[in-house]
């Protein structure tokens, strides 16, 4: 009786599989496996997916520099790429930089550096060097100007002008603004730690002390945070490139809510409709967007600031978290207010208490962003809002909050509707008490 073993030599024979050990097709797929490369625990940039894409992929494409290796070499980048190099010299003259020590240290990282790349970088160790040291010196030197805008001419390390006659950036408010979003890009990153080491170079090499590497960023990306200061709790080693470090930003000061089975029911009434069942809106000061609370009928959110990098900043926020984290509160956000705002009218309501401001746009628009920015990302498995949610929805569905609203909009809306009601109880008080008496009074008489 043949065995298990024996069937399937059976099934090579017949097949002749063992007849052509050396059989092209197999050498091939042995060589691929050969050089296929593990997954790396390190990976955190990566392309946008399709899906998200397509929605909107200007959202994701840079517009005037590349950074790393996604984008190198793409037309339209010509004349930054020559802004570059005049950044890199500008640093190396004023740190004393030598090119060869940073090498040096890149080359140890270059492995590091690879795998924080989801995909192949198909560039020689020369090259993916190169790229490395040219975008991280751009970065750290761009930092450095847009801090020190006030510094004098030939100081290394107090603040004075570090701006040149050819800075085509920092002289041109438009090109800034294009650059600050290309730096926000998932796609046009470089591991934060290549930045942090390169930094720690040219401090050491400084005639004075810099400020640190999280405060020069933070100061760069502030009109788009919206920040005053840098989180206390945000460490260099934890960050991953600036699109985390910006994610970091609005880490939510509370647990997860809800479980698995529970996230289909994590979308909230419109802002509208609340208002209708009696829901009061007020705007809070916080650091944090996520820091949403519903208490006695007040929804607190705090305020939000529509502009035209928003849509870009929260589109690659989002792209990373679909990548990347399990995580994932900012979809969590953007989908909670998709929800709460369905219509102009919401809009209007939210603009109107305060809670949301823009620049940018007409009420349609807003609505329009902040309906379809979020749109083809996953939620995952836990809603952050799920209780806030829950009890939107259960309040909105009591009768008596809707019918009290509705008194209070419809008839005690203003101090002399209010005076105007009191006087007609009273003489409908009056009108029942005189019936009253008439009777008792005819029941005396008979």
């Amino acid at each position: 009786m043949e065995n298990g073993n024996g069937a399937s030599q059976n099934v090579l024979n017949l097949h002749g599989l063992n007849e052509h050990p050396h059989d092209p097709v197999v050498t091939l797929v042995n060589e691929l496996l050969e050089n296929l490369s593990p997954l790396s625990s390190d990976r955190c940039i990566y392309r946008v997916p399709v899906s998200l894409r397509k929605v909107n992929a200007e959202a994701y494409t840079p517009r005037v520099v590349s950074i790393g290796p996604f984008h190198l070499g793409k037309l339209g980048f010509q004349a930054m790429e020559k802004q570059k190099l005049q950044y890199l010299q500008s640093l190396r003259r004023r740190v004393n930089l030598k090119f060869e020590d940073c090498v040096t240290i890149l080359r140890a990282e270059e492995k590091k550096a690879r795998n924080c790349y989801a995909e192949t970088i198909e560039l020689s160790s020369d090259e993916f060097i190169k790229v490395l040291l040219v975008d991280g010196c751009f970065i750290l030197e761009l930092l450095l100007r847009s801090y020190y805008r006030t510094l004098a001419a030939g100081a290394r390390s107090h603040p004075g002008n570090l701006i040149d006659e050819g800075d085509l950036i920092l002289s041109n408010p438009y090109m800034i603004s294009d650059v600050i979003l290309d730096m926000i890009l998932l796609e046009n990153q470089l591991p934060f730690f290549v930045l942090s080491l390169l930094y720690d170079f040219v401090s050491n090499h400084s005639l004075g002390p810099l400020p640190s590497i999280l405060n020069l960023v933070h100061e760069f990306f502030r009109s788009i945070t919206n920040i005053d200061q840098c989180p206390a709790n945000i460490s260099t080693l934890q960050v991953a490139h600036f699109v985390d470090l910006l994610r970091l930003y609005y880490s939510p000061n509370f647990p997860s809510s809800g479980s698995k089975d529970t996230l289909m029911f994590g979308f909230s009434p419109s802002a509208t409709r609340l208002h209708e069942a009696g829901v009061k809106f007020e705007r809070i000061t916080s650091s944090c967007l996520l820091d949403l609370e519903f208490v006695n009928g007040v929804l607190k959110i705090p305020d939000l600031r529509i502009h035209d990098s928003t849509e870009i900043f929260f589109r690659n926020l989002i792209a990373f978290e679909q990548c990347h984290c399990t995580d994932r509160y900012i979809i969590h956000y953007m989908t909670l207010l998709g929800s709460i705002i369905n219509t102009p009218a919401d809009v209007d309501l939210l603009m109107d208490q305060g809670i949301i401001t823009s620049i940018a746009g007409s009420s349609e628009d807003i609505c329009a962003l902040l309906n379809t920015v979020g749109k083809e990302a996953v939620l995952g498995d836990v809603c952050h809002f799920f209780r806030l949610c829950e009890d939107l929805n259960a309040y909105c569905k009591t009768p008596w909050n809707k019918w009290k609203a509705t008194l209070k909009r419809d008839y005690f809306h203003t101090p002399w509707a209010v005076i105007s009601i009191v006087g007609a109880i009273i003489l409908l008080i009056l009108t029942f008490i005189q019936a009253v008496c008439s009777l008792i009074s005819l029941k005396g008489k008979a």
